[in-house]
């Protein structure tokens, strides 16, 4: 029986094109820095038609019809992590992956007892907060372990352009990055 002292504990973040998981993504940085932590990043994306990517074959198969959302996945974790952080850290260990599937029902399998499922959650009013649909409301009710759930920040934040190849014509939101002050 492995030995829970021996164990590293992993923080899995989905991430999507919303900015909130991408703020989410910031915080899992953060948090596996102070814990020791490795990250798991993970986009789900919604199969079309018959795909043949699938957990046998996680690589596409010539004449997929997700050949390019597998792709686009890739690369929309590789924008999440340029827009959260800049860069990872070298102290950390990350993986990432690209699922197929329903987005909470991916999160919360891959997301074990040990481990911490990290979402964003956008700014919503109160009847779409609790309407049906939400990933993080249905990743909380079936995860077999604790669920963070990072809040987009306030709409009074700045606009910021993405990079040309992340989202053409998208505008995100984020807080201007202020240095810390010294005590005097």
């Amino acid at each position: 029986m492995p030995s829970r002292a021996n164990h590293v504990p992993r923080l899995v973040v989905g991430v999507s094109r919303s900015p909130a998981s991408w703020w989410a993504l910031a915080w899992a940085i953060g948090e596996a820095r102070r814990r020791g932590a490795r990250l798991l990043l993970v986009h789900v994306f919604r199969p079309r038609g018959n795909s043949l990517v699938t957990d046998v074959f996680p690589t596409p198969v010539p004449g997929d019809p997700n050949a390019g959302r597998l792709a686009n996945g890739h690369a929309l974790i590789k924008t999440a992590i340029s827009q959260a952080a800049g860069r990872l850290p070298r102290d950390i260990t990350v993986e990432w992956s690209v699922l197929p599937g329903r987005p909470a029902v991916q999160l919360a399998r891959l997301a074990r007892g040990g481990d911490v499922l990290v979402l964003g959650s956008r700014h919503r009013g109160w009847l779409r907060r609790h309407a049906p649909g939400s990933v993080s409301r249905a990743c909380a009710r079936r995860a077999n372990c604790p669920v963070v759930v990072v809040p987009e920040p306030s709409p009074g934040a700045i606009a910021a352009t993405l990079p040309a190849d992340a989202v053409p014509g998208r505008r995100h939101w984020w807080l201007p990055h202020h240095e810390p002050r010294m005590a005097s």
